[in-house]
């Protein structure tokens, strides 16, 4: 297993197994590869529609796959047109996280422009949805930085458990920036290693 890779796990849910491959096989589709073990050459492409994979993800038991909306927004910024919806069909706390975690994408983005703009050029910028509704700064405040921290305290105070959100965040762009290099160094020709 690669560096930063997370395993996967099958757990037992309300008594079903609950069976991610289709989930992270999406995922993986969309650019987000750290969450599993490397495909199986016989892996068939998912047919999951992006509005079933972004709810499956906020809903999702394990937190890791909530959090993995961070990086999965940021690489497929198209995504942000599926998320004004959801919030409006969502339960109350999923629609909240949901918020919080596409507004986390938004200023991580922000925040790290410059070194996502080395590894994947000119992307489209995640629309600032929320901010203002839920009386956080704007993304253009200090880079998206004033914002990650006031987001992070508003997030920590939803859940009964002491929580480091903004660890959270800043571990999810850890590892696609890990994820980011190892793809470009594959890319290299072996002379310039």
């Amino acid at each position: 297993m690669c560096q930063g890779q997370v395993r996967v796990r099958k757990t037992e849910q309300n008594g079903e197994l609950d069976n991610d491959e289709a989930l992270i096989s999406r995922l993986r589709e969309l650019g987000l590869r750290f969450l599993g073990p490397t495909p199986s050459k016989s892996e068939k492409p998912s047919d999951l529609p992006a509005g079933e994979l972004l709810t499956r993800l906020i809903q999702h038991g394990q937190p890791r796959m909530r959090l993995a909306l961070i990086p999965l927004l940021i690489l497929n910024p198209d995504l942000a047109a599926e998320i004004p919806t959801l919030v409006r069909q969502l339960p109350d706390s999923a629609a909240r996280e949901l918020q919080a975690l596409y507004t986390a994408a938004v200023y991580l983005q922000a925040f790290w422009r410059t070194r996502l703009n080395f590894y994947l050029g000119k992307a489209s910028l995640l629309p600032d949805l929320y901010s203002s509704a839920l009386q956080l700064p704007s993304s253009r405040e200090r880079h998206g930085k004033t914002g990650l921290h006031a987001l992070a305290a508003w997030h920590s105070n939803l859940s009964p458990f002491p929580t480091n959100r903004l660890a959270s965040y800043n571990r999810m762009m850890d590892l696609l920036f890990e994820q980011l290099k190892m793809e470009t160094r594959r890319r290299e020709p072996a002379t310039t290693r």
